[in-house]
């Protein structure tokens, strides 16, 4: 075996390493129990926005059912599966590495991408939407590249970034890096309209096979609204610094775009490298476009500036135009970065070290399960048990609503969930959420209600259910039990 290719061994090996104490995490974080009860009711029969519902296109949901549909519900799965998806990532930014900027680079390149999406920097350890759709994007740059950006390469190029723009919206942004890579390096504009055409067709069949899908059950208003109208409350939420900051993150953009038009009209040279810019422009845009601050969207970005990272040995001649670039290229990624991700990139190293400590511990045994599960969230424990407490009663497929943000639950105790929303925040954030949860459970009352001490606002309907046709059963660390009365 050739040397680069032991190297490139060892970096995955470390890689997973890394990695590897997110297979004993618990049962913890709230989106990953959102897809994970959708995933289940899938298995069991349902459909996608009518008997489960949550605000994503639908990958994740797919991705998740198939997991639990071949490994069970578990933990250990769930995440060995993400682990293998983030090691053909960085095999793949190796191989785009390698037909670029050569195989030391190459191989920077796929050390740094493992080793930030191991980090909880930007909660990497987390099987979530963006940890999935970097692979086919990943992958259809480098198809293209590897092929020389012909039209066979770029249609298959759409297809994959319309797949992983199916996983989370902001996706797409990087068909609109490549089209417009397209319109730079080709000379020709009669080839660079067919081939943008062929990237197109590729784009548009995942989103054709999607809504025939759903076309028939008549539910095209419901998808659209779930995965794409419900994302204008993220953009509504007006964050601090809201004019600046939708100001500072399309300038990486225009100016990865100026430079490129720069470069063909007065250089007359585009080279292949230039496409890590445009891919990092647009990927970091879908980090910064709602205005959240979760570390997780960083996730999107970290293939392109891995890339761009390992490209930074290479000598660099300074002129005007390089500096105005660099200006208005960098700049605006470093304030944004820092300005919506303080928490993260603060607390990061410290987070990091306690993590690492937490499992240690734990796996030595000076740890109990209670305080190794405490670490990651208060309410872990309280979910096991009542996980527990539904297996005793033998409530396994059958109808158990929770008022709160334990998701988690349907999918480890194997319960049906009443209605299409698996947390409380979601019938809040539909219209007439709570009228259409509370005429379902009147009409088809479940057999438990459960009710955490911290449920998401006042349910009024609700309350007046559980006093006339419910009973307090128990009090399961902070959350009540209510069963329903027998005489009903």
């Amino acid at each position: 075996m050739k040397r680069h290719y032991l190297i490139l061994s060892l970096i995955l090996f470390l890689t997973f390493i890394f990695r590897f104490p997110s297979l004993f995490e618990p049962f913890w974080y709230g989106d990953e129990g959102i897809f994970a009860a959708v995933g289940r009711n899938l298995n069991h029969g349902g459909v996608l926005y009518q008997t489960a519902w949550d605000n994503k296109p639908p990958m994740i949901y797919l991705t998740y059912a198939t997991i639990f549909k071949f490994f069970g519900v578990s933990m250990f799965s769930l995440r060995m599966v993400t682990i293998v998806v983030v090691l053909a990532t960085a095999t793949v930014i190796y191989e785009i590495g390698v037909a670029t900027i050569g195989v030391k680079r190459a191989l920077f390149a796929a050390f740094i991408f493992g080793l930030l999406t191991c980090l909880r920097l930007i909660e990497g350890n987390l099987a979530l939407t963006e940890i999935f759709m970097i692979l086919p994007i990943s992958l259809a740059v480098m198809i293209t590249i590897k092929r020389k950006f012909d039209y066979l390469s770029l249609f298959a190029g759409g297809f994959l970034i319309a797949l992983a723009s199916l996983y989370k919206q902001v996706g797409a942004f990087e068909a609109a890096a490549l089209g417009i890579f397209i319109f730079l390096w080709e000379k020709d504009f009669l080839t660079f309209v067919k081939k943008g055409f062929l990237l197109s067709v590729g784009f548009a069949i995942p989103y054709l096979v999607t809504t025939l899908y759903f076309a028939p059950k008549h539910l095209i208003s419901d998808y659209i609204f779930a995965a794409y109208t419900y994302y204008r409350i993220y953009l509504g939420e007006s964050p601090k610094y809201a004019i600046l900051i939708n100001i500072a993150k399309y300038l990486p953009v225009l100016t990865a775009i100026f430079y490129g038009l720069w470069k063909k009209f007065k250089l007359k040279n585009v080279e292949v490298f230039y496409l890590f810019f445009l891919w990092a422009a647009f990927s970091f845009l879908g980090s910064y476009f709602s205005g959240r601050t979760y570390g997780h969207y960083l996730v999107q970005a970290t293939p392109a500036i891995s890339l761009l990272i390992a490209s930074l040995s290479r000598p660099v001649r300074f002129n005007k135009a390089r500096v105005i670039f660099a200006l208005g290229f960098f700049v605006p990624l470093i304030f944004l970065t820092r300005l919506l991700f303080s928490n993260f990139l603060s607390g990061g190293p410290v987070n990091q070290i306690k993590y690492w400590g937490n499992f240690l511990d734990f796996a030595q045994g000076n740890k109990s399960i209670n305080a190794y599960n405490d670490y990651f969230d208060s309410n872990v424990n309280t979910i096991m048990a009542l996980a527990d407490f539904m297996r005793v009663n033998k409530a396994n497929s059958q109808s158990v609503y929770i008022w709160g943000d334990y998701p988690w639950l349907y999918a480890i105790a194997d319960l049906k969930n009443p209605t299409r929303y698996v947390t409380s925040f979601h019938v809040f954030g539909v219209p007439d959420g709570q009228s259409k949860v509370s005429k379902i459970l009147v009409e088809n009352p479940p057999v438990f209600i459960i009710k955490p001490k911290n449920s998401i606002g006042y349910f009024a309907e609700l309350e007046k259910l559980l006093s006339a046709d419910y009973t307090l059963e128990v009090k399961i660390e902070t959350a009540e039990v209510y069963s329903l009365k027998r005489s009903r």
